[in-house]
């Protein structure tokens, strides 16, 4: 994967899924050395943890700027990605300062005929079982942190949906 089109800059950016449903945002003083960490060394926390579920990340969206506290947090105001958590924050946020409806860029990760391969309901419902299982391990002999405990709850709902869909049905009998 050449991550060269994205800066080697401060700024922010946010991760969306095979659905375009923003799941992961965050910031970097380097933002092509931290995407680099995400999706090809795969040795950030977030991926390592398994809190992404790298499988469905389907493109990657980047503003460069250099007040990357205040972006990050416009930035999960707006597009209140799943996989990102509230923090106890006491930062004011000036909304409308960051222009989030225009990304700097877009990198996407994979083709269109990968794409389409990942969608298949069947291969969504597969993925994200292993996903899952990886995960249990991870908090069951590591005793992993609050956030990605909780994580684990967002990968099961969207195995539920996978299987909804997989299944042909409208909704999962509780």
């Amino acid at each position: 994967m050449d991550l060269t089109p994205i800066p080697p800059e401060e700024g922010v950016y946010c991760m969306f899924d095979l659905d375009n449903r923003p799941a992961y945002a965050g910031q970097s003083s380097n933002l092509r050395r931290r995407l680099r960490q995400h999706f090809i060394r795969q040795d950030s926390s977030v991926s390592s943890y398994g809190r992404l579920d790298l499988w469905d990340i389907v493109s990657v969206s980047w503003w460069t700027t250099k007040q990357t506290d205040q972006a990050e947090q416009e930035l999960l105001d707006y597009f209140q990605p799943y996989l990102n958590f509230p923090a106890k924050s006491d930062m004011q946020t000036q909304q409308g300062k960051f222009n989030l409806k225009e990304s700097d860029g877009t990198f996407a990760l994979m083709s269109e005929d990968e794409q389409a391969f990942r969608q298949q309901p069947y291969n969504r419902v597969k993925q994200k079982i292993e996903h899952i299982n990886r995960m249990v391990d991870k908090i069951k002999y590591a005793n992993h942190s609050d956030d990605t405990r909780r994580t684990l709850y967002e990968h099961k709902r969207i195995l539920e949906e996978n299987l909804q869909d997989f299944l042909g049905i409208d909704e999962i009998q509780e």
